[in-house]
């Protein structure tokens, strides 16, 4: 199971959702999902008030998937400041979006959104109508982003682009880029900066396979960086050669990067030890992280090529470069990383390297180390170890340190026919900030489990 990431989708939201398939045959679980979300969503003014946007986006967002559209909106009564209710509406919109409701989902984003939240909408929706085969409704919906935000549209583009390519669709994918290009150069001809996005989509163009048409645009954004001078042509010339790296091309992206000043290379360096690693070159991955000269980016650096061995290649290979890392507390965290990726794609390493980074959590403060043992939580959790992963939540002396494991614990718990032990771990958290996430990752997995039950019981009709 994928663990939960806090990210809020920047969409919108409307009224007459319609209920979920599966909403008439397991409504007794999903009024039980709607009862813990309402409980969490009383909670939610006693968390910290910064905290309170991505909860109430959070929790507003689940109602909505259950077809509670009247109280997600009641949830949104909490929130103050107009880009938080912004933000907020987004997530409600993008599950809306996501039973069907395109239409009701633009109606409220154009009502609700604005500037840069608007376009962001767009491109959220636009992407995931693509996703569900809906190309000419992507289309449409990218277009809407208006004609002065010509890079707001053109990365809108492109995402739809990428979503073609990944349901077979390469012919009009390469057409959709073409207009995403067309709107890149005209943006190009008012801000030469606009070039940036010349990068992404010769990264999607690279992507898709469409390898010569990559370079070209590639060549394109080199042709304006050496027009520039200064902090315009480094910046360009940085995003060059970081490009060149992540599509394989490691002697253009060096020869790019000699063309940069000391400070700018930092970032070259990370992207061309990641791509050595992938390509099994662990030698030269960690020799190329040795040079990066700011001591955090170079343990960043280590943290990415061991996690890309331990995922792709052997253990042995990502301990190798995480051991590089000096300081334990970030040793241990690559480690613990590692193991959750692992766990995440099934890899049968990770019981072994979840013991790793347990190991090294070992003669570490609690603070220092608290991010590593979330994430040991969470793969414990995931690996069924719901003994140890709680274990290391009830010893976290900061309610804070408990919200993302309870989160995606009480989920896993439950998704895999744990409910009441997930219950019993959500109501025995005292503290409102955690205890929200724990009801949270309660109800959503019984969200989650109805839905998997339900489209099983449709592949057998």
């Amino acid at each position: 199971m994928r663990q939960i990431i806090p990210v809020i989708l920047l969409l919108a939201t409307v009224v007459g959702v319609p209920p979920p398939v599966w909403a008439q045959q397991d409504m007794d679980d999903v009024l039980e999902a709607r009862r813990l979300l309402l409980e969490a969503g009383r909670l939610i003014k006693d968390i910290p008030e910064a905290q309170q946007p991505s909860a109430v986006a959070n929790v507003a967002g689940q109602l909505t998937r259950a077809g509670d559209l009247p109280d997600a909106r009641s949830v949104l009564q909490l929130l103050k400041r107009p880009q938080d209710l912004a933000l907020a509406n987004g997530i409600i919109a993008w599950h809306l979006a996501n039973s069907g409701n395109f239409s009701g989902a633009l109606a409220i984003a154009e009502v609700e959104g604005g500037g840069q939240t608007l376009d962001g909408n767009y491109q959220a929706l636009a992407s995931l109508a693509a996703l569900k085969g809906n190309v000419g409704e992507a289309l449409e919906i990218a277009h809407r982003i208006p004609p002065q935000d010509l890079i707001a549209r053109s990365d809108g583009l492109r995402r739809v682009a990428a979503e073609l390519a990944k349901a077979g669709e390469l012919s009009r994918a390469r057409q959709v880029l073409g207009e995403a290009l067309n709107d890149c150069d005209q943006a190009i001809l008012e801000n030469s900066q606009s070039a940036l996005e010349l990068a992404q989509i010769a990264a999607t163009q690279a992507e898709i396979g469409d390898k010569a048409g990559a370079y070209a645009t590639l060549s394109t954004l080199s042709d304006i960086a050496h027009r520039l001078t200064g902090v315009d042509a480094s910046m360009l010339l940085e995003q060059l050669a970081a490009t060149q790296a992540r599509m394989g091309d490691l002697v253009s992206a060096q020869q790019t990067m000699d063309e940069l000043p000391p400070n700018r290379v930092d970032s070259v360096l990370m992207a061309i030890s990641d791509e050595q690693a992938t390509l099994g070159l662990m030698a030269d991955a960690v020799a190329t992280s040795a040079h990066i000269s700011n001591s955090v980016l170079r343990s960043m650096a280590l943290r990415e090529v061991g996690i890309i061995r331990g995922t792709h290649g052997t253990l042995n290979d990502a301990v190798d470069a995480i051991d590089k890392i000096p300081d334990s507390s970030s040793r241990a965290e690559a480690l613990a990383a590692l193991a959750l990726e692992q766990a995440d794609k099934d890899n049968p390493a990770a019981g072994q390297t979840v013991q790793l980074a347990w190991s090294q959590t070992a003669g570490v403060s609690t603070d220092a180390a608290h991010h590593a043992l979330e994430e040991i939580a969470v793969t414990r959790a995931m690996l069924n170890d719901f003994g140890g992963a709680q274990q290391i939540v009830y010893e976290m002396t900061e309610q804070e340190s408990r919200v993302w494991p309870l989160w995606n614990i009480t989920s896993i718990m439950v998704s895999t026919g744990h409910k009441e032990e997930a219950l019993t771990l959500a109501e025995n958290e005292n503290a409102a900030y955690p205890k929200t996430y724990a009801l949270l990752g309660v109800a959503t997995g019984i969200l989650d489990r109805r839905e998997a039950e339900s489209k099983e019981r449709a592949g057998k009709r």
